[in-house]
């Protein structure tokens, strides 16, 4: 298949939010756009980090002063990522690698979307 990334990000939402964000915050981002995380993003839609579901579940497991943290002090600083014009079969395998379910695509450091798992399942490639 010739699908590139971008083409199955286009219907995804763009979950962001910047390093000073409070994680109540955070988490009403992740939970509203639906992804399972959220990119970090500093001015100019550069990214600086990626914060997961399992991320947040490991936070307020290990932090029960969790609502004095910021995205900064959760975000994981090299999210796995995607170049936008990579064909989709290319982050099915990059997913599998990593064992992760969802792909930032970024080109040098710009934040473009996400791609999901779920997208790679609609459009027949497992």
């Amino acid at each position: 298949m010739y699908l590139q990334v971008t083409d199955l990000a286009l219907r995804n939402e763009k979950p962001a939010v910047n390093p000073g964000t409070p994680m109540k915050e955070v988490i009403i981002e992740i939970s509203a756009k639906r992804l399972g995380m959220t990119a970090v993003l500093e001015r100019a839609n550069r990214l600086v980090g990626i914060i997961t579901d399992g991320d947040l579940r490991r936070m307020l497991k290990s932090n029960p002063e969790w609502e004095k943290l910021t995205a900064a002090d959760v975000m994981h600083p090299s999210p796995r990522t995607i170049g936008a014009e990579e064909l989709a079969v290319n982050a099915l395998a990059k997913m599998r690698q990593n064992n992760i379910t969802q792909l930032i695509i970024s080109e040098k450091d710009n934040y473009i979307g996400v791609v999901h798992l779920h997208d790679l399942l609609k459009e027949g490639l497992l």
